[in-house]
């Protein structure tokens, strides 16, 4: 009895032995967790905070290629995101960033394609044309390219916007979500966080809505040019009377939106998805996978 409590007791330290060295991480999953607990603080982050420790963490070359690694982190779908062309209507999508301004939004249509202001007004069907599709999440939250956006609700808040739109559930599925996910992709694409500085001296949301202010703005933005062309569509006789419409527009976006977007971060803070490449690597990037955005898997 005694031999076989022995050779019992033997046999139990022996697994015990096999078992802890089998729990050792080798080293490059050692690596690869460490990496991803510090992405996932990273993302947990307040989002300004996020944007800058990304902009000084993308430095790092090890993290570099580690955000590269979707395809080759054990897993080759948990990293997907879905992706799609996607024509939604203007009224559909609230902003993320806290600052629109209504010159940003008008200013080039006004002095250098005046003409485009009435493929606007017209457009209800159609897509607006507005140069190329915006980047939007959720079919919701606009990610990048608010200004192409409200361009298109101040001339005509019945026309749908062209975008490329992508989908995503969980922590993300939140405007400081999908920005998170955007800035993560610019990262791993361009190996960068550019940021662009905005003047928010036209701000909507400044106004609070109010219709004189919104207006005093719009008589120094809207262009003779641009109010001749609209007179038809507005059956406005005067440009006083095609300015009231776009002041209309404009109360109407502060009303349906100012609430999301008072929460949303500044301008300066927000993706630059075409800044140094074409914002479609970016979405083809997370649509198959590539970018390392999804650590709590891992």
């Amino acid at each position: 009895m005694k031999v076989i409590l022995e050779n019992w007791r033997k046999y139990l330290k022996e697994q015990e032995e096999e078992d802890s060295v089998k729990q050792i991480d080798s080293p490059k999953q050692a690596a690869i967790k460490n990496r991803s607990k510090k992405l996932l603080d990273l993302i947990k982050s307040p989002y300004k905070e996020f944007v800058a420790k990304l902009q000084k963490s993308i430095k790092d070359p090890k993290f570099a290629k580690f955000l590269d690694m979707g395809l080759e982190d054990g897993s080759t779908t948990d990293d997907i995101v879905k992706v799609g062309k996607a024509d939604i209507p203007v009224k559909d999508l609230q902003p993320t960033q806290s600052q629109i301004g209504l010159a940003d939004s008008l200013g080039y249509l006004s002095e250098k394609a005046p003409k485009g202001a009435a493929d606007l007004a017209k457009g209800s069907v159609k897509p607006a044309n507005i140069g190329g599709r915006i980047i939007t999440a959720n079919g919701k939250y606009v990610v990048d390219g608010h200004h192409r956006w409200s361009q298109i609700y101040l001339i005509n808040p019945e026309a749908t916007v062209p975008a490329i739109n992508f989908e995503v559930g969980g922590f993300f599925d939140s405007p400081e979500g999908v920005l998170k996910l955007a800035h993560l992709s610019i990262a791993a694409v361009d190996d960068d966080v550019p940021l662009k500085q905005a003047d928010s001296a036209t701000d909507i949301y400044k106004t609070g809505g109010n219709r004189e202010q919104i207006k005093k703005i719009l008589s120094q933005t809207v262009s003779d040019e641009m109010a001749e062309v609209l007179k038809p569509y507005y059956k406005a006789q005067s440009k006083e009377q095609v300015i009231d419409k776009i002041a209309d527009n404009a109360e109407a976006l502060h009303k349906n939106t100012a609430g999301s977007a008072g929460k949303g971060p500044i301008r300066g803070l927000m993706p630059q998805t075409a800044e140094k490449s074409p914002e479609t690597n970016k979405m083809a990037a997370i649509s198959k996978g590539a970018v390392n955005w999804n650590p709590k898997n891992k």
